[in-house]
């Protein structure tokens, strides 16, 4: 799968039967994924995975020109795009009106983005590249990459790391004590660069190896990257979100791999 589209359509699905639908997408910085989920019935509709984008931006331009899926008109459009620019801010030092004041630290001069987490007691701002955002349609909610890890805080144990694959990147979320500690985004296009990663973020973090990890995105049991992490933590879980979404179309799927994007479907 890691080096070609997926796209699996209900065939019970009617293409003008969208506005009743959600569009859910997830652009990370080499792969491209979206979701229809129509919300009558929470059932998924269409999925859509392509992994080692050599260029996302003429990816997302070519999905949007050619895919009739896109260019529907949904109830909602949910949007959760990598950026490298990205800010965590605690509610305490965080001060709305004064969002420019934040720009010198995001290292760009494009749109600011907040998200507030009042649960956690941080912000999150953002900018995203212009010609990424530009492809996107004007009404899209926009999210950071990080949003759909945060989405599933409440489904994982009070300390433990959620780690988002894909073919060649990780997005990986630290929960200590029933609070966020640690969030990153890291491209490895290897095994030995996961481990380099790995063994840095262990170390960092003085994380044990009785913390359960749980996995979602493009791994699977015995390949290199999961050997890799069974050297160091012997808890691990293929991570498969609670929630209502009903599907035949992953029936023979590893149902792991689209965790991330359906749960773009929780964030608000």
């Amino acid at each position: 799968m890691s080096n070609n589209s997926l796209l699996l359509v209900d065939p019970d699905y009617k293409v003008n039967s969208s506005a009743n639908c959600h569009l859910l997408l997830k652009i990370t910085n080499d792969s491209f994924s979206y979701a229809v989920i129509e919300k009558n019935s929470d059932r998924i509709k269409i999925i859509f995975d392509k992994q080692c984008c050599e260029n996302i931006e003429q990816e997302l331009k070519r999905a949007f020109e050619k895919d009739q899926n896109l260019s529907q008109n949904y109830q909602t459009i949910k949007a959760a795009v990598h950026t490298s620019n990205f800010l965590f801010i605690p509610d305490e030092w965080f001060a709305e009106k004064n969002l420019s004041v934040y720009a010198k630290y995001l290292g760009a001069e494009n749109k600011i983005y907040n998200k507030p987490h009042t649960k956690f007691g941080f912000n999150t701002l953002f900018t995203l590249e212009a010609n990424i955002e530009d492809k996107l349609p004007e009404q899209t909610v926009l999210f950071p990459q990080s949003e759909p890890l945060l989405a599933l805080f409440d489904q994982v144990a009070n300390d433990s790391i959620l780690i988002d694959f894909t073919a060649k990147s990780f997005n990986i979320l630290y929960i200590l004590d029933k609070k966020v500690n640690f969030q990153n985004h890291y491209q490895a296009e290897t095994a030995e660069e996961f481990n380099y990663f790995l063994l840095l973020i262990i170390d960092q973090l003085n994380l044990n190896d009785s913390i359960p990890v749980y996995l979602q995105g493009i791994i699977n049991e015995d390949d290199e990257y999961y050997n890799c992490l069974l050297k160091y933590f012997n808890n691990l879980h293929f991570f498969l979100p609670t929630g209502k979404h009903h599907s035949e179309l992953l029936a023979d799927m590893p149902k792991h791999y689209f965790s991330g994007l359906l749960a773009l479907d929780l964030c608000e």
